[in-house]
Order: structure tokens, then C-alpha cells, then sequence
């Protein structure tokens, strides 16, 4: 894999953690709220897939083509947990969210300093010629 698809696939990863801060975040706000389904996001299970071409990647003739396959999953996915915890309807778990809260940023933290030293190989690479 090349430097530039490196990057490309961590600043995947980047977005798919945002996404997944902002879902835990909803989860935690709404806590109180009556039948409030807390969110979770999808991205490991997608990229795993791809990853290892055992999907299909539909051919778009025309780039108004709604993608089919690989590319039209490749994206991070937000899905509702149908869980119910309390008697309002509610299924936020906090000390679950906090616990996610917490990996996630850990996993950010990590692909920040990764995409740090992709860029730091890229500008070895362009000075050294």
C-alpha cells in the first residue's frame, strides 16, 4: 500500500471517528429523553470488507450514476440501537457511552499521531531527491 493510500485510509478512519463522537455525544445529551434510541456508528465491519475484495465495486459509466457495491458502502453508517434500558423508553447506557466516549478518543488520538508519520514519510521522501 502506498503512503497516499495510507493517508487516504486514515483520514477515512478520522472521519469515521468524528462521526462517531458526535453519535456518542447525542446518545449522552439525550439521556433523559423518552424513547430516544441511542445511535452507533458502522465503519470497522464496512472497511474490513473492503479491504479484503470480497465485496463488488459496480462500474459507474457516468458520474451521476448512484454508486453500487464497495464504493456505495465504503462510507461509515449510523444505525439506531433498539435497545430499551429504562421505563420511559430510553435505551442510553452512560457508563456504555462514556466507556465508547472514551475508546473513540483514544482511536482518535492514534490515527491523528498515524497520519502525523505518513506525512512526516511523504516530506522524508520529497526532500531526499
Amino acid at each position: 500500500m502506498s503512503i497516499l493510500q495510507n493517508i487516504n485510509l486514515v483520514q477515512r478512519a478520522l472521519n469515521a471517528s468524528v462521526l462517531r463522537h458526535n453519535a456518542i455525544s447525542n446518545n449522552i445529551a439525550n439521556v433523559n429523553t423518552p424513547n430516544y434510541k441511542p445511535q452507533k456508528v458502522i465503519f470497522e465491519d464496512i472497511l474490513k470488507q473492503e479491504l479484503s475484495g470480497t465485496g463488488f465495486d459496480g462500474k459507474r459509466t457516468n458520474a451521476k450514476h448512484i454508486p453500487i457495491g464497495i464504493a456505495a458502502s465504503s462510507q461509515p453508517l449510523i444505525t439506531q440501537e433498539p435497545t430499551v434500558l429504562q421505563n420511559s423508553g430510553n435505551g442510553v447506557d452512560m457508563d456504555s457511552e462514556m466507556t465508547e466516549l472514551t475508546k473513540n478518543s483514544i482511536w482518535y488520538q492514534t490515527l491523528s499521531y498515524q497520519i502525523s508519520e505518513e506525512f512526516n514519510l511523504l516530506k522524508t521522501a520529497i526532500k531526499s531527491r
